[in-house]
């Protein structure tokens, strides 16, 4: 879905390397500026340019926010407690044994900052990644000198996510066909099913991309073409 909307977007015809160095260079403006308002701005600016200039759809775009918040709100939750042994400069506080565990105002702050920074990061790579085909991104690497073995192991990740991304859907949708989901103890024999069939597709379609490698001659290179104002390169 994501791959489909960067070749359909509003922007798909706009420069990549333009989008490219915008994306970077306000992901790394919110690692040095340790502004909660800018990080905020920074996600203001990022939403709306992906929202309204490149037209992806609201519930789509918030669906995958929401997905990846999941992963940080927990690390930012952790940031805000502290365990002591003594007494210390809480805003809130309990014990638990001997031990104390609270939230000082200095963890408030860091994790107030660690979360801000982590959305505005991630609002700058889902308008990359929303407004820019994975081959345009990479044909930008290329022509910024980026070595070949790293362009491999992108653009064979990026695709082996996706394929194996729609091949557990179909797995998981076959095993709630069958209730393999019905009670706890079905639910983790059913996902170690399907991570032992995912492990032995990921062997066979290695030897089958190394069988069809050797037959196309291959010489340890990709050749990523890279064309301006293209949608589907």
């Amino acid at each position: 879905m994501i791959d489909r909307f960067a070749h359909t977007n509003k922007l798909s015809n706009a420069n990549p390397t333009v989008k490219v160095v915008v994306s970077l260079v306000m992901l790394l403006s919110v690692f040095f500026i340790n502004e909660p308002l800018y990080m905020a701005g920074v996600f203001g600016v990022m939403v709306g340019c992906t929202l309204l200039w490149a037209k992806i759809p609201v519930r789509i775009y918030l669906h995958t926010l929401i997905f990846d918040s999941l992963f940080i709100i927990p690390g930012a939750i952790a940031l805000l407690f502290t365990i002591s042994q003594g007494e210390g400069d809480f805003i809130f506080a309990f014990n638990f044994f001997q031990f104390t565990i609270g939230i000082t105002t200095t963890n408030l702050i860091l994790a107030s900052l660690v979360f801000c920074r982590a959305m505005s990061g991630v609002s700058c790579m889902l308008f990359l990644i929303y407004t820019t085909p994975v081959m345009q991104i990479a044909g930008v690497m290329k022509k910024a000198h980026i070595s070949n073995t790293f362009l491999e192991i992108f653009i064979l990740t990026y695709r082996f996510i996706f394929d194996y991304w729609e091949k557990i859907k179909l797995m998981a949708t076959a095993q709630e066909l069958r209730f393999g989901y019905r009670s706890f103890k079905v639910a983790i024999q059913s996902v170690a099913m399907m991570l032992s069939n995912l492990f032995l597709m990921a062997i066979q379609s290695y030897e089958e991309m190394t069988q069809t490698l050797e037959l196309k001659q291959y010489q340890g290179d990709f050749h990523v073409s890279y064309r301006k104002g293209h949608k589907h390169d």
